[in-house]
């Protein structure tokens, strides 16, 4: 009896510590995650083939930082589903982004919404890559057709007529005047034809980079001479601006909606390397001085502020050239 009651005592024990590991496992589980990706359709009961807004509400950590703010659908689609377009993320003053998608469902009944999915990282928890899932959400799609066999309804036979039938005079009519049209080409003299000759094809010339369209805007911003003007604030918030728009467009990066923090770690490797990064952190650190401790820099060190990050501009050129034609070695 003592031994029974020892031994129902340890397996007492013994639940509630597993007990309360779980639960502290998921606590500190919903404590490290920090993010909800929420899908929300804008229709309750569309019909089959109608577009459909699906709208997307993403909330991430304070450490998180997103590679991509398109989503994009996890895995293919199901069977019946198409993507029409799906709009880019943006972040509201609290920090929650938004976006929408716009879908079409080719088969009735409850359809689930496609699971879309976010790359980010968290260098903090050492998380290089990972991909934010969204939920699930379903949608009920109304057939165009009531369902069953519904009966023709209007539809008559075809009674005949006491009217003479106009059908064989008409096509003999016809016959008769292609013939006749045809003799007349024949016997008609045919005027030389004179061939122009062909015209050279327009080849559409390439736009410009990012590279080249970056240069000639801070070229216009020199022209200027803001500085000089006393609107040194002007001056470098348009130069980093142009340095913000050619990341964007060269290598992909949502400069323009990143901290100073934020955009130095999302740079790629190449522009990184010997010492690009902390050339480029000292740049920004000096425009955020200017821009929110009203710093007033002279007209010369604000040329000078122009020429390093044009300097900087040609590095990166440099070194994404680099990379592009090693990698298609």
């Amino acid at each position: 009896m003592m031994m029974a009651a020892e031994v129902s005592r340890w397996a007492k024990l013994r639940m509630t510590i597993g007990l309360a590991a779980v639960l502290v496992a998921s606590s500190a589980s919903a404590q490290v995650s920090g993010q909800s990706f929420q899908v929300m359709p804008e229709a309750a009961r569309p019909s089959v083939g109608d577009s459909v807004t699906i709208h997307f509400r993403v909330r991430l950590d304070e450490r998180d930082l997103l590679f991509d703010t398109v989503p994009r659908p996890v895995s293919s689609l199901p069977p019946g589903i198409r993507v029409l377009s799906v709009d880019k993320l943006r972040r509201a003053p609290d920090r929650i982004f938004h976006g929408s998608a716009r879908l079409a469902f080719y088969r009735p009944g409850r359809q689930p919404v496609p699971v879309f999915g976010l790359p980010f990282m968290r260098a903090v928890k050492g998380v290089q890559r990972a991909t934010l899932e969204s939920d699930s959400a379903y949608l009920d799609i109304v057939p165009l057709l009531p369902g069953g066999n519904p009966p023709l309804k209007d539809i008559r036979e075809i009674e005949p007529s006491s009217r003479p039938d106009v059908l064989p005079l008409l096509a003999s009519a016809l016959l008769s005047a292609a013939l006749l049209a045809g003799y007349i080409r024949r016997h008609r003299k045919k005027a030389p034809v004179r061939l122009s000759p062909p015209a050279a094809p327009v080849v559409p010339s390439p736009p410009p980079s990012a590279y080249t369209v970056a240069v000639e805007e801070l070229g216009k911003i020199e022209r200027e001479r803001w500085p000089a003007r006393g609107e040194v604030a002007r001056h470098y918030e348009s130069i980093v601006e142009v340095v913000r728009r050619y990341l964007e467009a060269a290598e992909g990066v949502p400069a323009r909606e990143l901290t100073t923090g934020e955009l130095l770690w999302s740079l790629p490797p190449h522009l990184t390397e010997e010492g690009l990064r902390d050339r480029f952190g000292e740049l920004l650190e000096e425009a955020d001085l200017v821009k929110f401790a009203r710093l007033r820099p002279s007209p010369v060190t604000a040329g000078q502020f122009l020429r390093r990050c044009r300097a900087l501009l040609t590095e990166w050129q440099e070194a994404r050239t680099t990379t592009i034609a090693d990698a298609l070695r």
